[in-house]
């Protein structure tokens, strides 16, 4: 997991603007709440997140009568969601753990009706070792009837070509108000590069927050660094990680797998043969 900490640091403007350049939540991951809650009633039993961060899904879950655990690396992240969780009324507050914990290597002593990784967390596991290390503890925390369900995206290979000009990378940019202070946060992407070999996109991304004058309070730049993976690589992994898949889809809505649209695995723990 190396570069998280360029933006999971405490101090990162990534962790400070998280909510503000994502809320409403981008198109890409439309109506993931609504399924997410969906999967975990049929699932019934608690809800274990990994890499649950501010706390966006977690929370729905709850105010949706979910029991849910958020687990998550970061401290920073789980500083934001446990300030929020502070302020939720008693009932959907006592629904909700919040725990500081590797999704590669936890033990929470309990199963659990769903595991999630929402919105391409699964990503941030930079090998194939961490990553079946990660579907190992999960599936360690999976009741046998329940699900597990993953988001990532699906590689879109004129995004991933060597060499681009920077004039030739798509500029993705994003904004969002501080409900706190007023200030906007403006979040650009600025250059990636890729590593063909291991399936690593390393983004670099620049932070600003403007005051209500429109002056500029603060600028930052950080690294997010990612893993893609292709479908039938996913396929391969889930089997080998000991999952059978139940379905997969190229958006919330359930429509079927697509080029260049995001990957949603909705799988469960595999029953032993012989």
């Amino acid at each position: 997991m190396t570069d998280l900490a360029s933006c999971y640091a405490s101090d990162s403007l990534h962790i400070a603007t998280y909510d503000a350049v994502n809320d409403p939540p981008q198109p890409t991951i439309a109506g993931d709440v609504a399924f997410y809650i969906e999967l975990a009633r049929q699932g019934g039993g608690e809800v274990l997140e990994c890499a649950s961060g501010t706390g966006r899904v977690t929370f729905a879950l709850a105010w949706a009568g979910l029991t849910v655990t958020g687990l998550d690396l970061s401290s920073g992240m789980l500083a934001v969601a446990r300030a929020k969780h502070a302020g939720l009324p008693a009932d959907v507050a006592a629904r909700v753990t919040l725990v500081e914990g590797d999704m590669r290597r936890f033990d929470l002593g309990r199963r659990f009706g769903a595991v999630l990784v929402p919105f391409r967390s699964f990503q941030h596991l930079l090998t194939v070792e961490d990553q079946l290390a990660a579907l190992a503890a999960m599936r360690r925390h999976l009741r046998p009837d329940g699900v597990l369900v993953l988001n990532l995206f699906a590689p879109r290979l004129d995004l991933l070509l060597p060499d681009q000009p920077l004039a030739a990378q798509p500029r993705e940019r994003r904004s969002g108000i501080d409900p706190a202070s007023g200030n906007r946060v403006n979040l650009m992407l600025e250059r990636s590069s890729f590593d063909h070999v291991e399936q690593i996109r390393r983004d670099v991304w620049c932070y600003i927050v403007v005051d209500v004058a429109g002056a500029v309070i603060r600028e930052e730049h950080r690294v997010l660094t990612l893993r893609w993976s292709y479908r039938w690589e996913m396929r391969h992994l889930l089997a080998r990680a000991g999952f059978e898949i139940l379905a997969e889809y190229s958006d919330f809505a359930k429509s079927p797998p697509a080029y260049g649209r995001e990957q949603i695995w909705v799988a469960q723990p595999a029953t032993p043969t012989g």
